[in-house]
């Protein structure tokens, strides 16, 4: 894209000539390469990105009619930007889940698993299924969220069967962005 700066035959043109099109963009000026005419190919990704946009634009509109999340989407915006810009960032990004510490978990009621999630703004809840060796769920639940930001705490409330355990866990945002990792643990 050209700027047209400071010259007269140009600066009220709009419109296409050719294969350039002219055009004001906040009062200045400006040049592109005309769009083809025709209806453009996307490639599967293009229209699995254009598909994931289209629905976080529609829960940034949502978000916006909600009195509750556009205060917070707007106590999170800096200059220019607006609760709508902040919901759609929240909403075209997933948690991420960095740490898993099964140090303190043995397969034993009471025991804690530590995980550590972090999104862009706020991990809404963390969900955690225990299975045993043969795939059967021992336990699910959400963990709570501890004083420390970012680190959410399982408690685990029954008897492991098995020396071995898959343990998944899944962190949820706000718009419903989820991120599962599965782990394969050792118990004692």
């Amino acid at each position: 894209m050209a700027k047209v700066i400071g010259n007269i035959l140009t600066s009220n043109l709009s419109g296409t000539i050719g294969n350039l099109n002219f055009y004001n963009r906040e009062g200045t000026p400006v040049v592109r390469r005309a769009r083809t005419k025709g209806k453009p190919k996307f490639t599967a990704e293009q229209v699995t990105l254009q598909n994931r946009f289209e629905r976080a634009s529609s829960f940034a509109t949502e978000a916006v009619a909600d009195p509750d999340l556009k205060f917070y989407y707007k106590s999170l915006a800096t200059g220019a930007q607006n609760a709508r810009n902040m919901a759609l960032k929240d909403a075209m990004s997933a948690p991420q889940i960095s740490e898993i510490d099964f140090e303190s978990y043995n397969g034993h009621p009471g025991e804690k698993i530590t995980i550590r999630a972090r999104n862009f703004f706020r991990v809404y809840q963390v969900y955690v299924k225990i299975f045993n060796e043969d795939g059967t769920l021992i336990e699910e639940g959400y963990a709570t969220e501890d004083r420390i930001p970012a680190v959410w705490i399982y408690q685990a409330t029954k008897e492991l069967d098995t020396r071995q355990a898959k343990v998944e866990i899944t962190a949820e945002n706000i718009p419903g962005n989820e991120t599962s990792v599965a782990k394969l643990i050792k118990v004692r």
